[in-house]
């Protein structure tokens, strides 16, 4: 019987390997790992709004995607919340903004979209660090309006570049790419200090900053007074990612 076990065992990690070689041979190139940022306060609020642990990319191996699968299935059956691989969101994002980035109607093509975005995200957990993985989410993520990449996004909110941003400032960007026209502090101003808030408790279960910076984060305001009234007049006009 136990042969039987470990040799079913062996079928089924085979199995995913080999559908997860497939997938990435669908992708086509792959993308080179950029040079990874410094993680100052608005590289990590990114990370924190996104996952749920410290800055760790895990890598994904045949017998941690079957394991992956099975809890998601038992958890699921019992309405209970699926712990994920640490860094495998990131992942995912980073293989998704690779894929539409890519030439050609094929690259974009809903055909094996999941598939190849999950062998992709796999091969980046195993062959890119967790600083590579947020800087290249950092660097092609967007954030409403025509603002690619955090540095547009922080020179056109606050001025200055993200290495510059104060803690309230960096949460604020860094709630902004769940959901970009819902979250937009100029048409929705009271939706986007919340989604601020959620990011400074995030940041603070981390232990990346402590409850008192939490809470004076807290009070400030959600924008630098004096930003242009186009900005808010940009509401009424409909937007999409470029």
């Amino acid at each position: 019987m136990l042969v039987l076990l470990l040799l079913a065992l062996g079928v089924l990690l085979g199995s995913v390997e080999a559908l997860y070689r497939y997938g990435l041979s669908l992708v086509g190139e792959l993308p080179r790992p950029p040079v990874a940022l410094r993680t100052d306060l608005a590289t990590r609020a990114l990370w924190a709004d996104t996952e749920e642990g410290p800055l760790r990319l895990e890598p994904r191996w045949s017998w941690t995607l079957a394991a992956d699968f099975v809890q998601t299935l038992w958890l699921d059956s019992r309405y209970e919340r699926h712990e994920r691989t640490a860094g495998s969101q990131l992942a995912w994002y980073v293989a998704r903004q690779w894929m539409r980035s890519r030439p050609g109607p094929e690259a974009r093509s809903p055909r094996n979209w999941h598939l190849r975005g999950l062998a992709l995200s796999v091969w980046l957990s195993r062959h890119w660090s967790a600083e590579e993985v947020l800087t290249a989410y950092a660097e092609g993520v967007w954030f409403g309006r025509d603002l690619t990449g955090l540095d547009a996004a922080a020179r056109r909110y606050f001025g200055k570049p993200p290495g510059q941003l104060v803690l309230h400032e960096a949460a604020l960007l860094a709630g902004l790419p769940q959901s970009p026209e819902r979250n937009d502090p100029f048409c929705h101003p009271e939706r986007a200090r919340q989604r601020r808030d959620v990011v400074l408790s995030r940041l603070q279960r981390l232990g990346w900053i402590s409850d008192t910076e939490r809470e004076e984060a807290r009070k400030q305001p959600l924008l630098p007074v004096g930003l242009s009234v186009e900005e808010a007049a940009a509401c009424a006009r409909p937007r999409g990612p470029r």
